[in-house]
């Protein structure tokens, strides 16, 4: 860091300095005061007929805010500061307010917090009365973006600042007890839901229930489900059944070759009569059923 202190009182331009200072790391955490008595160390040593006692001047920035002995320098000064030496000593430091421990003080006096919806207010129950505080009867909803109260479900707000300002729709005296039911309320609560309602099952818990369901079944319900007869795939899987001798890896093959068939058939791609891989990269194609029309 780098601060430059300029001393421009003196009428004789002679007497007129301006000190570069490059400050050492540790000096920015560390007290004005150091700055001043670099500067008065400096000049008192160019100007031996001048000489300047540190404790009748004061530094001030270009802002002419009076820089405290005690302050620290990274709290008040910048990089490549202007500071000004100015002659008359720094004003006395503000004396820090005496703060009173609140359980000392009489229970009539002592500073509480509001903690009605809606108020936040401080308040002493000498000063308290029954219309002292303005304040919702119900608590805040936050769905989605809006935001309200849910005793005034009309005034809606959708920034916080613009929901803190919303009026209470009630007066009363102030009290430091919460209320009944003070969390926020969200979606679920505007949708009428409670915390009664069954959960939703988790995909795997889904599963699970149906994981003995063989690949021909879930086929089957997916076909009726859009339209098709579920006798008519019965009859099928049937004649497949005496075909193939029960054997459930074959029949699936089959009802794969004869859906995947179908499929071609329904988009116009051609096939190979012998079957095989498609030619544009696709899944393997199948020859088409003995008797089929098109």
């Amino acid at each position: 860091m780098k601060v430059f202190i300029h001393y421009e009182e003196p009428a004789a331009e002679s007497l007129r300095q301006t000190l570069k200072i490059t400050l050492p790391k540790k000096w920015e955490m560390g007290p004005c005061s150091n700055l001043m008595d670099t500067f008065i160390k400096s000049y008192n040593a160019k100007h031996p007929e001048n000489q300047m006692v540190a404790s009748q001047y004061r530094l001030e920035t270009e802002m002419r805010q009076v820089l405290q002995p005690h302050t620290t320098v990274c709290e008040k000064v910048h990089d490549r500061a202007d500071l000004y030496v100015k002659f008359g000593s720094a004003p006395a430091a503000p004396k820090p307010m005496q703060t009173v421990n609140n359980d000392m003080l009489d229970p009539l006096d002592r500073c509480r917090a509001c903690k009605l919806f809606g108020c936040n207010k401080k308040y002493t129950e000498r000063a308290n009365s029954d219309d002292a505080c303005r304040h919702h009867t119900k608590p805040p909803v936050f769905h989605e973006t809006a935001k309200y109260w849910s005793c005034c479900p009309q005034k809606k707000a959708y920034d916080w600042e613009s929901f803190m300002q919303i009026k209470g729709c009630a007066t009363g005296r102030h009290s430091d007890i919460k209320p009944g039911a003070a969390a926020p309320l969200g979606g679920s609560h505007v949708r009428g839901q409670t915390a009664t309602d069954p959960k939703l099952k988790k995909i795997e818990d889904f599963n699970a229930g149906k994981s003995d369901e063989k690949p021909l079944d879930l086929l089957k319900r997916a076909l009726v489900a859009i339209g098709c007869s579920a006798d008519d795939f019965e009859a099928a899987r049937e004649k497949l059944k005496e075909k193939f001798k029960d054997d459930e890896k074959e029949i699936t093959a089959e009802f794969c070759a004869e859906i995947g068939f179908g499929l071609h058939n329904l988009i116009g791609t051609t096939q190979p009569a012998t079957g095989g891989p498609d030619p544009y990269g696709g899944p393997p194609q199948f020859k088409p059923p003995p008797n089929f029309a098109p």
